[in-house]
């Protein structure tokens, strides 16, 4: 079983009750026991306690495959770009973070930190923070300045029936986005985070939302109201499964100040999301 979260944005209360509860005996005994995770990005900024959830996340590495992706924040605050307006206790607190703490995101021989994407094909998983189209593509020659808010981190799925670029990034379409993860393995899931919240969209035959014919169940675990939503997967089917907010400390959207995170389970396949309510 895959552990997957996104944006948990220094927030480790948030970050500490998700893994609470996934290694709890009554979450294991009804969806097995985790054996990797997967951070789709957006782990700094907003919140305040980003020591912390880098200290958290390296602790995990000792236990556990992870495999991360970067976030556009997590970029922005390695490249000493300003993208956002935290509280004064968050940008303090990011402001004391030493070398030891940013260990964490490996640097590359190009200079820039992390991978854009985290892609198994022996899984038909395509995980990216925003979108997963090639920004080598999609970037125009007169892009200058604004080249990196078309990497897959800026990336964000569009609310119109066409793509366009603004200063939050390129918006895709789940077509180009179905077309590009096709390049790269045959029927598959894209997962994200980014906006902060859930979405599915199912590619079988035609393209259409998934996410609002799926029924929410609730239980109790680990103290916990559980609220999840199961996703099935029909192996001759595309997915696009984008997940709520991890941390939701610093950022306040209406239904969106709880944390988020979902499960991958193989035998059968099934993306199962959730929500978490005290």
């Amino acid at each position: 079983m895959d552990l997957v979260f996104s944006d948990i944005h220094a927030d480790i209360n948030a970050l500490d009750v998700i893994l609470g509860i996934t290694s709890s005996t009554e979450f294991k005994k009804k969806y097995t026991t985790l054996s990797r995770i997967i951070n789709l990005g957006d782990i700094l900024e907003r919140g305040t306690h980003p020591r912390e959830v880098l200290s958290r996340l390296k602790s995990l590495e000792k236990n556990y495959s992870l495999f991360s992706v970067m976030g556009n924040h997590d970029e922005a605050f390695l490249n000493n770009k300003l993208i956002g307006a935290g509280s004064v206790e968050s940008m303090n607190a990011h402001a004391k973070l030493n070398s030891e703490d940013m260990s964490f995101f490996k640097e590359n021989s190009d200079g820039t930190f992390g991978s854009q994407e985290f892609i198994d094909k022996k899984h038909g998983l395509f995980c990216v923070h925003g979108g997963p189209l090639d920004p080598q593509k999609i970037t125009p020659e007169t892009a200058g300045d604004e080249a990196w808010l078309y990497k897959r981190c800026w990336q964000r799925l569009t609310e119109e029936d066409f793509e366009f670029f603004t200063y939050a990034g390129y918006h895709y379409k789940a077509s180009s986005a179905f077309d590009e993860a096709r390049k790269h393995m045959g029927n598959h899931i894209i997962l994200c985070g980014h906006q902060h919240q859930e979405e599915a969209i199912i590619q079988d035959g035609n393209i259409h939302r998934l996410y609002p014919t799926l029924k929410p169940a609730k239980e109790k675990i680990a103290g916990y109201i559980l609220e999840s939503r199961e996703i099935e997967i029909d192996p001759s089917s595309n997915y696009l499964i984008r997940l709520g907010i991890g941390g939701p400390e610093g950022h306040y959207v209406k239904d969106s100040e709880v944390p988020h995170f979902a499960i991958v389970q193989y035998d059968p396949k099934k993306v199962i999301l959730f929500t978490v309510y005290t």
